[in-house]
């Protein structure tokens, strides 16, 4: 399984709006902002995605990707943005 199917289960678990205000939440309001609208994706960088996901989230993915928990982490802050993005073409939370 790739990262990105990976991601795509996790806001399928957990719903797109709560994963958004979860990273909202964790001070990336300005971030989830940029990949629901329409044009450029702010970045976010692994130590971003932990502290808003939850270690046990990443070190969970990790495991099942065969990877460390930091690799995890800094390829979750490139798919998780993508994901949102390509989850919300209109612009706004589904």
């Amino acid at each position: 399984m790739s990262m990105i199917e990976e991601v795509k289960q996790l806001i399928g678990e957990r719903d797109l709006s709560g994963v958004a205000r979860k990273l909202r939440e964790s001070g990336l309001d300005e971030q989830v902002s940029s990949w629901i609208s329409k044009g450029e994706n702010l970045p976010v960088v692994g130590g971003q995605i932990e502290n808003a996901l939850g270690n046990d989230v990443v070190a969970g993915i990790a495991a099942k990707l065969g990877i460390t928990t930091s690799h995890a982490a800094d390829e979750l802050a490139q798919a998780v943005p993508e994901v949102v993005d390509e989850m919300t073409p209109d612009g706004e939370l589904p």
